[in-house]
């Protein structure tokens, strides 16, 4: 089973699986700055604002948004990669998929480059590209900014969208420790290119430069024709002791209001995009085994 019919499949148990509960514990949730900036902080604030009840949002990335649900250190995580199979630290951990994001390319605002193909941007990552005027840029080297984590949500789906190889070694000697650092770096170098999530990107004084002519927009995310997209998840423990209080969470970020929240941040809400996710399931587009399951 494809990992797009697995999500697909999972979704609509748990769509169908959360009715009202009553009593709702404060919750832990642990968030990747990706889904943070994308949907996290805005959803949870109008959970509260509805509800009245809080929930504490703790700084981590794509990795602690898993293991620290599994250890319990957390009851939902905010993530933006798939599990790592036959990782001990990962077991039992589900993930539901909430929203669809894309990987944007983005350089410095002075950089007169607009659009790379995908082809080239794989280039660039492997050193067969090393100058801006091959790509119609001045002549000055391309900086290749990489985070140094390779199981990262950005790193790893980086590599397994463009390598299809989560190990894939780029070529760069400017690596960081968070996508933070990354972007912060990169607007004090006019030579830098680094991908992260669109909606960082967004809060950046930078360029977004186009992918084979298509700009990473909300429309050309939803309809596949900007192809660097990803699911953005909700991690969860089906066993955890406030999995009543997740369960009331996850009907709201659900819920119509919820939807709007994550359309507003520039994100589009899994539930649109379903067709593009059968699409994929039937072209049998990408080979990730079922790793999210029922609650």
């Amino acid at each position: 089973m494809t990992e797009f019919t697995g999500i697909l499949f999972a979704f609509a148990l748990l769509s169908c699986s959360l009715n009202s509960f009553a009593g709702t514990a404060e919750l832990k949730l642990v968030s990747c700055h990706i889904s943070k900036d994308a949907y996290v902080t805005d959803l949870v604030n109008a959970y509260r604002e509805q509800s009245g009840i809080h929930i504490n949002i703790q700084a981590g990335n794509s990795t602690s948004a898993i293991r620290d649900v599994q250890t319990g250190v957390a009851d939902i995580g905010g993530t933006s990669r798939y599990l790592i199979l036959n990782e001990k630290h990962e077991t039992g951990v589900k993930l539901l998929p909430v929203a669809l994001d894309a990987l944007a390319i983005i350089v410095h605002k002075d950089n007169s480059v607009e659009s790379i193909s995908q082809e080239q941007v794989k280039a660039i990552y492997t050193g067969r590209i090393r100058y801006w005027s091959e790509l119609g840029g001045n002549d000055q080297k391309i900086e290749v900014y990489a985070l140094k984590n390779k199981i990262s949500g950005n790193g790893r789906t980086l590599r397994e969208l463009l390598f299809s190889n989560t190990d894939k070694n780029f070529h760069t000697r400017q690596v960081f420790d968070s996508i933070e650092e990354l972007e912060q770096a990169l607007l004090q170098n006019a030579n830098a290119i680094a991908i992260t999530g669109v909606s960082s990107a967004h809060m950046r004084d930078v360029k977004i430069v186009a992918l084979n002519g298509v700009k990473p927009s909300v429309q050309n995310i939803k309809t596949g024709d900007y192809s660097l997209y990803r699911p953005l998840f909700l991690s969860y423990d089906p066993h955890s002791p406030n999995i009543e209080s997740v369960k009331d969470f996850i009907r709201f970020v659900l819920s119509k209001t919820g939807q709007d929240v994550m359309r507003s941040n520039g994100v589009v809400p899994y539930r649109e995009v379903m067709s593009l996710v059968n699409k994929k399931a039937r072209e049998k587009d990408t080979a990730y085994p079922q790793i999210v399951g029922k609650i």
